[in-house]
């Protein structure tokens, strides 16, 4: 087996047990007495679709999608592999790699948008999502250090992909916009009406 760049790889013995230190990158294993397992360390994606967060005004987004991107510290894979949960790890049938944490960024990132989301009026959020990377990306590098986590997983970026409010609420706010024009309009026709009475 040839560890590929980027990646990074344990050899397990019969027993299942980590056998020696992590393989590196160029570097080739020989898998008739146990095998080697990969695990990409670099730029790993974490798509977080279809989530509905609530706004400061306690307005409910219809969609929310939004991208993390992240690294892990190849020192730290086989610390990560043998003393974190199985569950936290995803396996790609079809690469056969094993990606670090990916579960377990995907939980905490998910807790970190709707915490970001609820700063913002629903009204506004599409203006703010240059603060909602800035603040999902600190919560989530946060969360990473009460874990005792920050030297084993950087958080890269996040990208926030898609933000879609209440279609009722979106028609509100057009209608009030709509009246607030025609308002302004009025008082403008008021104000010519009266200049040219003066006029004359």
């Amino acid at each position: 087996t040839r560890i590929e760049t980027g990646e990074v790889g344990l050899r397990i013995g019969f027993d299942k047990q980590v056998s020696g230190a992590e393989l590196q990158p160029g570097s080739f294993n020989q898998t008739m007495f146990g095998d080697v397992i990969t695990f990409p360390v670099r730029e790993i994606k974490v798509s977080i679709d279809d989530r509905k967060p609530i706004t400061a005004d306690n307005s409910v987004l219809s969609d929310f999608d939004f991208t993390v991107i992240y690294s892990i510290t190849p020192s730290a894979v086989s610390d990560l592999w043998t003393t974190k949960s199985r569950g936290f790890h995803v396996f790609d049938e079809k690469h056969k790699d094993w990606y670090l944490m990916l579960n377990y960024i995907d939980t905490v990132a998910n807790s970190a948008a709707f915490k970001a989301v609820r700063k913002h009026d629903v009204l506004k959020i599409n203006d703010a999502r240059a603060q909602l990377e800035t603040d999902i990306k600190q919560l989530i590098t946060q969360a990473l250090q009460d874990e005792k986590l920050a030297a084993a997983i950087t958080i890269n970026q996040v990208q926030v992909r898609n933000v879609v409010i209440d279609k009722q609420v979106a028609d509100s706010a057009a209608a009030v916009i709509r009246s607030q024009n025609e308002l302004k309009q009025k008082q403008i026709d008021v104000q010519t009406a009266q200049q040219e009475a003066l006029r004359i």
